[in-house]
């Protein structure tokens, strides 16, 4: 923990000069307290030819991969940075947390061995293995979503203007899987109104089991409305951690070409621990288990699965977990590629 944080009476306050004092490299204020956005590189700024240091004070924690790091690793760099990120479509980001909503785990997956597991929320590939982790990253393709087979839920969208029918969410994120409770995360949320409409929206979170009264709203889900995606849209995502100083997400559309960075103080119980991390397609809050039903979607391909701890670069972990309801039935597929994960809706 950066031990900025302290209680206040009313509302989650912090040390923000000294939270800044640390960051290194230009942030500015979002609408949201405690979330700064990063500041584009200007056009001429190339990653692929700066300094380590200058790579840091730009912004990119992602370190440059060498001749001695996986394949992966290098081909994943050329993937992000072949194409010029503009100044013009890097937003700082409109927030909206909804309060209640959340991604954490609520009830831990059962083993079925020690590489596969089954719970009523995550689909996907985790890694136990390589950490502590210090950043991942990935690239998808939003799916396409419709009704399942199962029957449905109703509850408000983030913005209360319909009801949610068939919900799904896929993300990268680190922690919240095992040992550490916590979990930073982003991606995308995919689901289908009670009129059979799809919708898809950005989020992220950093959510703390049991968020005291105390703490700052992105422990819940928070949607990035002025962040448009759509079916189709291919997304890459990195989430890392700042020393135990911060959380810092990256999210962009290679698509629309629209990106942002977001920097953000630990929540209360926050552990930075990096003893996980995920690739997941998820039925969100909680899943079946809280009469959430799972959006059926076209498959989910996870591409470039890369973790990297303090020193080295570690590709795909080792294990997977898929979706069942209540009464057993399981819902998804997982099935691990070279570097990638894929997740099939078999419900």
């Amino acid at each position: 923990m950066s031990g900025t944080l302290r209680p206040a009476s009313s509302e989650w306050v912090f040390d923000e000069q000294a939270f800044l004092r640390k960051i290194p490299y230009p942030v500015v204020p979002t609408n949201l307290k405690g979330v700064y956005a990063g500041v584009a590189p200007p056009d001429d700024f190339d990653p692929n030819t700066a300094s380590p240091s200058e790579l840091i004070k730009n912004g990119i924690l992602w370190r440059r991969p060498t001749a001695a790091d996986p394949p992966a690793f290098r081909e994943a760099w050329q993937k992000v940075f072949s194409r010029k990120w503009l100044a013009k479509d890097r937003i700082v980001p409109t927030l909206e947390p909804q309060v209640g909503r959340t991604h954490i785990l609520k009830k831990a997956p059962r083993k079925i061995s020690d590489t596969n597991y089954l719970g009523y929320a995550w689909s996907g590939a985790v890694s136990f293995t390589g950490g502590p982790y210090v950043g991942i990253c990935g690239i998808w393709t939003v799916p396409t979503v419709s009704n399942a087979p199962q029957p449905p839920s109703s509850y408000p969208s983030y913005d209360s203007t319909h009801y949610i029918a068939y919900d799904s969410s896929s993300w990268v994120g680190m922690d919240g899987f095992g040992a550490s409770t916590d979990v930073l995360q982003t991606g995308v949320e995919q689901y289908v109104d009670t009129s059979g409409n799809p919708h898809y929206v950005a989020w992220y979170e950093w959510s703390v089991p049991n968020p005291p009264d105390i703490a700052p709203s992105y422990v819940y889900q928070t949607p990035i409305p002025d962040f448009p995606v759509s079916a189709g849209d291919e997304m890459f995502g990195w989430v890392s951690y700042l020393g135990t100083t911060a959380g810092v997400i990256y999210l962009a559309n290679n698509t629309t070409g629209q990106h942002f960075s977001i920097t953000l103080p630990p929540p209360p119980d926050a552990t930075f621990s990096g003893n996980s991390v995920e690739w997941i397609m998820e039925d969100p809050d909680g899943g079946e288990g809280t009469n959430t039903a799972l959006a059926k979607f076209t498959p989910v391909e996870f591409t470039f699965c890369l973790a990297c701890s303090p020193s080295a670069t570690n590709t795909l972990g080792d294990s997977t977990c898929n979706i069942e309801t209540l009464d057993g039935q399981v819902l998804t597929s997982v099935t691990l590629g070279d570097y990638a994960v894929t997740i099939d809706f078999i419900g």
